[in-house]
């Protein structure tokens, strides 16, 4: 069976620091650190956020329990934590930052002192000067190459293409920004609110947003490549050898997919859209209208992927938008599998 396997990110898409961490940190005190002592009540290893409760004690003597947000399952086994690192009942020191909110309990979690002494970082940007255990460092094959698309494919870096246009971002946990937006797609994304995010919901993505992250192409035959996502455990089927859209195929969520080889670059056309809430960036839907098309060339020998994107959407674009990213290939990567859980993708909007 030939398989091919490729990461990419979408070109121009600005996403969150890290590739699992998927909400706005702007409700914190992010200036000023705090120091809370307690017992463990809870640890939920989830993506895509980690928990955990602890029990404190106030200033009047009474028991408090407080929420403890930590990062995804991907964030932190980078810095060395796993499933097991907390235990309920463990007495621990966490350092991090109270929300605004006056009298709330949900607390940002920079680094915890685990009853050993040991210090575990949960939040790498935000915990400067505390030594992280990561594990060891996996090595890259540079001299890797890919005669035929096949192998993993991380990310090099994203540019807009098509010349002097204004730089795009398709958001995330801040809205959408230099999009040529009609005067409804503008009206949709002035109404921008980071609590309407479907990612809260454990509700995917769709293109151009979707390709923001790990990916993984499986070519079973001649006619057919199975494109997975690793963000939410996406599945997408690109029909090859065909050059037009099916005339009866259904609407759905992530389109219908088509694709070509032209001159040896792979051409992707995704058509047949339902509706989406942030189908296009954060903020501004889609419609029915909407259409991709993608470019994947070899370059530097097969070491490095160029993926040319183009989308337009005449419902609330008044333009098609270009974007551009290049790759580098890495076929050792790890896959992992997302598993979203909802109640931990809403948890921090629904504490009370």
């Amino acid at each position: 069976m030939d398989r091919l396997r490729w990461i990419g990110a979408v070109a121009g898409i600005t996403l969150c620091a890290t590739a699992w961490s998927h909400h706005s940190r702007r409700n914190f005190d992010l200036e000023n650190t705090t120091e809370l002592q307690g017992t463990i009540t809870e640890y939920s290893w989830r993506n895509p956020h980690t928990f955990a409760k602890l029990e404190v004690e106030s200033g009047s003597g009474d028991s408090e329990e407080w929420l403890l947000e930590l990062n995804s399952i991907s964030v932190l086994t980078g810095t060395g934590w796993n499933r097991d690192t907390l235990h309920v009942g463990d007495e621990v020191t966490v350092v991090g930052n109270l929300e605004f909110e006056p009298g709330s309990k949900l607390f940002f979690s920079n680094y915890f002192v685990l009853p050993d002494g040991n210090r575990m970082v949960s939040a790498p940007n935000y915990s400067r000067g505390v030594p992280i255990a990561r594990p060891p460092a996996r090595e890259v094959d540079g001299t890797a190459r890919s005669a035929d698309f096949s192998g993993i494919w991380r990310s090099a870096g994203m540019g807009m293409g098509g010349g002097p246009a204004p730089t795009v971002s398709l958001g995330n946990q801040t809205p959408a920004n230099g999009l040529p937006l009609t005067p409804l797609g503008q009206a949709e994304l002035d109404a921008f609110s980071v609590e309407d995010n479907p990612w809260f919901r454990c509700e995917p993505s769709t293109l151009p947003r979707l390709n923001g992250g790990t990916q993984e192409i499986i070519r079973e035959s001649d006619d057919e490549i199975l494109i997975r996502h690793q963000i939410l455990d996406v599945e997408r089927r690109i029909h090859l050898g065909m050059t037009e859209h099916p005339a009866a195929v259904a609407p759905s969520h992530h389109g219908h997919s088509i694709g070509w080889f032209e001159d040896g670059t792979l051409v992707v056309d995704t058509a047949a859209f339902a509706p989406a809430e942030w189908g296009i960036g954060a903020g501004v839907p889609s419609s029915d209208q909407k259409r991709v098309v993608q470019r994947y060339t070899l370059i530097n020998d097969g070491n490095g992927l160029r993926v040319d994107m183009t989308f337009e959407d005449p419902v609330y674009l008044t333009e098609p938008v270009e974007m551009s990213a290049t790759f580098f290939v890495d076929p050792g990567y790890p896959w992992e599998d997302y598993n979203c859980d909802p109640l931990a993708s809403r948890r921090h909007l629904t504490l009370e």
